[in-house]
């Protein structure tokens, strides 16, 4: 006879696999809309704090990986980026970027902060990460001096804290229908 609060685990631990597996889907789904509205400007950034901010390590990093592979997808198939190493390598870079901006958004999602700070602190943390990571693979990659200029960098700014707010808002609202469990800010999210 199985002991019925194992059997209960496990169902709870796959509704939590399946539900994950949802937001990630919708997510990318979202991403793919992004990277057709704002193409190089998509909202890699926003998705890495909520990533960082409400899942758990795994889960979060699928999330980007998905996020990413969507917006370059988008860019090879639809928006005809050219299939060169330069371009390819720039799609590695910002795959990269946005896998570190996502460690950054979850190291800092960990101290035990009020919600609103602790968005705000992830979401800047993401955003400076993976700006500063983009900027540094210029040493490496070609490169146009306005890719940095400060316009650029103001626009996709208000590109990703648009998308921030947005996803805050999915989430919430797939919590609220109980679809998601909440992730409680400060929480551990390793497992």
């Amino acid at each position: 006879m199985m002991d019925t609060s194992i059997e209960t685990n496990r169902m709870e631990a796959s509704t939590d696999t399946a539900a994950a597996a949802l937001w990630i889907g919708l997510v990318t789904i979202g991403s793919v809309v992004g990277s057709l509205a704002f193409a190089c400007a998509a909202p890699l950034a926003a998705t890495a704090a909520v990533a960082g901010l409400k899942m758990r390590t795994g889960e979060g990093l699928a999330l980007v990986a998905a996020a990413w592979l969507a917006n370059q997808l988008v860019g090879f198939l639809v928006l005809d980026y050219p299939q060169s190493w330069d371009s390819f390598a720039w799609g590695a870079a910002i795959g990269i970027a946005s896998v570190i901006a996502f460690a950054a958004a979850a190291l800092l999602a960990r101290m035990r902060l009020p919600e609103l700070a602790a968005i705000a602190a992830a979401f800047a943390a993401a955003f400076g990460v993976y700006e500063a990571a983009l900027y540094a693979a210029t040493a490496a990659l070609p490169s146009s001096s306005e890719a940095f200029s400060g316009a650029v960098i103001v626009r996709i700014l208000e590109v990703n804290a648009v998308a921030l707010i947005a996803l805050l808002l999915a989430h919430r609202g797939m919590v609220m229908l109980r679809i998601l469990k909440p992730l409680p800010i400060g929480t551990p999210t390793t497992a």
